[in-house]
């Protein structure tokens, strides 16, 4: 999908020559010369990033920047705009900033950035959510410093320390990536780049941003202005940012906080994004009271593990359990009483099944297990083995139920899938073998309760 990009600036000769820059490398682009134009566009079609150009022709830059971030927090915005007004700029919200003379090279590059970075925190759960917070200045954050020698390291560090609430560390390009290795990743790395040779701080952070424990940290590279094409390099590779090499007190240490904030600001939001939709895949996928897996999950993992014992030509079991008389516990007790009989059951089942197979709640009080490679005889067995671990010892009842304990006992109907046609497909299997759980699940019940019975098409188990 080609991303929206908003353009504002009070000068048409600017907007037409960025406009066309843009377009041709397929971007889809707006415009606004005014600060009303730009309200409407944010409010009438949301664009992925705005370009905020010289000042509009009825607000200045700093003002509308602070309309902007009012409007839509969160949004994207890359100013344009001079060295003395980057730390106004930046304070008033702007994500970051350029010179108005940038080279395309560098504004696309850092366009890309941008775009990816916004990219990889998009999608429905994101858009569902709430607007991310403001950055906090209170908030700590570990930054990692990887300079082209120790004095230069040392005195980032004495210009940055008493700017940022964060743990400045000096690392060598081993150091990080050993610390990287060991689970111990910065949140930020500020990169040299170029360390021992030309571009060896480049090959560091890509290093970085490919192993497990770095990957999703905030990075900046620091570079002479002179070697500006490495910058854009830079960039393209993953950098959140760039800041000159030599930071000097006054306003180059001003921007580099401002720059090392934000990006710290953008790390925890993409944090925040990825747990939650981790969160998200958790819960679609797992039952909120027992912590097993749901019917959402457990029939196509059943229809996986049919396809691969058809493909192998190995059997694969699977029971049903329904906890017997289970209506009586929430009649008499209460339904905190019930779910802490589903809680403890659930408990015991993990117990037995561990990483053996699949375990899931289907509803109510009935629970499915999906064992692969496993014949008649070694799924009795186990289905015995969670039979007596359910019935065995009684299950506590919470204090407000009335305390004390409650023996539960549970039917339990297997079913062997080793037998199909050629014709049939695994999710033929799977549907057939469950049914026939289902049957001998009925058969358990009619029979007695708390025992377990094999499918009518399955061979009975003889000792």
């Amino acid at each position: 999908m080609t991303a929206r990009i908003l353009v504002a600036d009070g000068s048409a000769t600017t907007r037409i020559m960025m406009k066309v820059r843009l377009a041709a490398a397929c971007y889809e682009v707006m415009t606004a010369s005014s600060s009303k134009q730009l309200l409407r566009s944010l409010a009438d079609d949301t664009p992925d990033l705005v370009i905020l150009g010289s000042a509009l022709t009825d607000c200045d830059q700093v003002s509308v920047c602070k309309l902007i971030t009012q409007q839509q927090p969160g949004i994207t915005i890359l100013a344009l705009t001079t060295a003395s007004g980057r730390i106004q700029i930046l304070r008033a919200g702007a994500t970051g900033a350029l010179d108005p003379g940038v080279n395309e090279q560098m504004l696309l590059a850092r366009i890309r950035g941008l775009l990816r970075e916004d990219d990889q925190g998009s999608g429905l759960l994101f858009s569902m959510a709430e607007a991310p917070a403001p950055f906090e200045d209170s908030w700590a954050g570990n930054v990692a410093l990887v300079a082209d020698s120790p004095a230069r390291a040392l005195r980032w560090r004495y210009l940055l320390q008493s700017q940022l609430n964060c743990r400045l560390s000096i690392n060598s390009p081993e150091e990080a990536l050993a610390a990287a290795a060991a689970g111990h990743s910065a949140d930020l790395y500020l990169i040299a780049a170029h360390i021992g040779g030309n571009g060896d701080g480049l090959r560091l952070m890509s290093e970085l941003r490919s192993r497990q424990g770095s990957r999703n940290a905030a990075f900046i590279v620091a570079d002479n202005k002179e070697r500006g094409d490495f910058s854009t390099i830079a960039l393209d590779l993953g950098a959140g940012d760039v800041l000159p090499l030599e930071l000097t007190d006054g306003g180059d240490i001003e921007i580099a906080k401002l720059t090392l904030q934000k990006q710290l600001q953008r790390k925890r939001r993409a944090d925040s994004r990825r747990d939650a939709e981790r969160r998200n895949r958790e819960w679609a996928i797992t039952d909120p009271l027992t912590g097993l897996y749901n019917r959402r999950y457990a029939e196509p993992r059943l229809s996986k593990i049919a396809d691969a014992a058809m493909r192998d030509r190995q059997a694969f079991a699977a029971m049903i359990l329904d906890l017997d008389y289970f209506k009586s516990i929430n009649d008499n007790y209460g339904h905190a009483a019930g779910d802490a009989v589903l809680c403890e059951v659930a408990r015991r089942l993990q117990a037995v099944v561990a990483d053996r197979g699949i375990l899931a709640r289907l509803g109510g009080e009935e629970f499915l297990v999906v064992l692969p490679q496993t014949d008649e005889r070694l799924a009795y067995r186990i289905a015995e083995d969670i039979r007596r671990a359910i019935g065995m010892h009684g299950t506590p009842l919470p204090r407000l139920s009335g305390g004390g304990e409650i023996r539960v006992t549970a039917s339990v109907g297997i079913a062997i899938g080793d037998r199909y046609g050629a014709n049939d497909t695994a999710t033929d299997l799977a549907k057939l073998v469950l049914e026939r759980a289902d049957q001998a699940l009925i058969a358990a019940k009619a029979q007695g309760r708390n025992r377990v019975m094999m499918g009518a098409d399955d061979a009975w188990l003889r000792a």
